[in-house]
């Protein structure tokens, strides 16, 4: 083979194998576009894909968002109302914590009337809202009153194309209602008012997401209002009660003292009437009868400054009081720096005489005691002393006075005669009649004295003096 036939038969080769890489080439660019249209459609994919989970994601994430932000108002509505428990206080607060958890201009809350045939504006908001509380709404009348005769929810988007919809309280409040959902306010099943929302702050219109939430709340609301209302009722209870208590309490300490010297039936008859208008009148009773009175203390209250004078007669009076109510006695009135007290039997086995004179005794003792305390501090009562007289019978325990103003006492001759014992005693005395020392039977060591004459008793009145034991 010539030269020639060589050169030819290898350019011929490589002629074909540049062909073949020319084709490869070809083919290899022809994959590597259509790979490239397929990752070009799967990347404008992907993203469309990733752009509509994105936007998903932040519907979710609004819806969330908006979830959580209604169970957070309704927590804080249950931890609101729960915590008021004021009718006044809690409507306002119900009103209030309303608007702004659905985002209103106004609102109002409606209670139904005692005679469940109308409903009041409790509470109510807004511009010129004071125009309407006054007014009454209907049962059936408007939405409020359709809501309280149905007990159903309504939500209206355009208050003045329904014709459930009253305008006559926009034209005298002077606020254009626009949209509004109004919830009823039940209790176990039955309702007892209405609340209602109106007027959105974006202007838009309460929707389906909106009536849910406000019936919610309405129904926090009747669930407050019901506790609210058992807890006034509770309160009033517990107030009568104790003013039940109380008076209970001051009616038995009245009839422990009266009982020294009433009869039962006197003292059973003032307790029956105690709230009415007690008569005039009384009935006769078996008592002692107790005067004393200090020797010198006109004069000496001339000499001292008032303030002094009071400080001395209070303690004075009051050791004499523990003294006779130590007895069982019971102090009739203080007649100045005097004293007056009954002492009726508590037993069969002890008369009112015996403790009497026991308390005359006591009192002297107590008197002295005092006096010379006094040496040091209150120098001017150095030389008190005080007389003693009683006398014991019949006399007339009742209601004395006038219509209006009127004292439990005793009054009668025997009465009389013990104020005129007293008169008669010296200074650190003790002195008593003759049907008191019978009473008394021995029990107490005795000086007879002269017998007294006393006004309107023909016969004088014999009389002892009770000596210190």
């Amino acid at each position: 083979m010539s030269d020639y036939e060589m050169l030819e038969r290898r350019l011929n080769r490589e002629r074909n194998a540049r062909k073949q890489a020319e084709e490869l080439i070809e083919q290899k660019s022809r994959q590597l576009y259509s790979a490239n249209e397929m990752l070009a459609s799967l990347n404008e994919g992907l993203e469309e894909r990733i752009k509509q989970a994105t936007s998903d994601l932040l519907d979710s994430n609004a819806l969330l968002t908006k979830r959580l932000a209604e169970l957070r108002a309704l927590n804080s509505v249950a931890n609101a109302l729960g915590s008021e428990l004021r009718i006044s206080n809690l409507l306002d607060r119900i009103l209030s914590v309303s608007k702004e958890v659905m985002g209103a201009d106004s609102g109002a809350i409606f209670i139904l009337d005692e005679d469940g045939k109308s409903l009041d504006f409790h509470v109510v908001s807004g511009e010129r809202s004071e125009a309407l509380k006054p007014l009454k709404v209907k049962l059936g009348q408007g939405i409020a009153g359709h809501v309280a005769k149905t007990g159903k929810t309504v939500r209206v988007e355009d208050a003045y194309t329904d014709q459930r919809f009253d305008s006559s309280f926009d034209q005298l409040s002077g606020y254009q209602t626009k949209s509004l959902i109004a919830c009823p306010i039940s209790v176990r099943g039955a309702v007892i008012g209405v609340l209602e929302v109106i007027n959105k702050h974006d202007e838009s219109s309460f929707d389906i997401n909106d009536e849910g939430l406000f019936a919610a709340l309405a129904s926090s609301t009747g669930v407050a209002i019901e506790n609210a209302k058992l807890f006034e009722r509770t309160v009033a209870m517990a107030e009568d009660l104790r003013e039940a208590l109380e008076q209970e309490r001051r009616l038995s300490i009245e009839k422990e003292k009266m009982g020294a010297y009433i009869p039962k039936s006197v003292v059973d008859e003032i307790s029956r009437n105690r709230e009415k208008k007690l008569a005039l009148g009384g009935k006769t009773v078996w008592a002692t009868v107790m005067f004393s009175d200090l020797k010198g203390f006109t004069k000496m209250s001339e000499k001292m400054p008032p303030k002094r004078l009071v400080d001395i007669l209070n303690i004075y009076m009051t050791a004499m009081t523990d003294i006779i109510e130590d007895e069982h006695g019971v102090i009739d009135k203080f007649l100045g720096d005097g004293i007056m007290a009954t002492f009726t039997a508590i037993n069969d086995h002890e008369e009112g005489s015996v403790r009497a004179v026991q308390t005359g005794l006591r009192m002297q003792r107590k008197l002295t005691e005092l006096v010379r305390g006094w040496q040091a501090s209150y120098p001017e009562a150095r030389n008190m002393q005080m007389r003693i007289g009683m006398n014991t019978g019949e006399m007339v325990a009742g209601n004395i006075g006038s219509s209006t103003r009127m004292e439990f006492t005793v009054i009668g001759d025997n009465v009389n005669v013990a104020a005129r014992i007293e008169s008669i005693c010296e200074p650190g005395q003790i002195l008593v009649s003759e049907t008191t020392m019978i009473e008394c039977q021995n029990k107490f060591q005795a000086i007879r004295k002269e017998p007294i004459q006393v006004k309107n008793r023909s016969q004088p009145v014999q009389t002892y003096e009770i000596k210190a034991e």
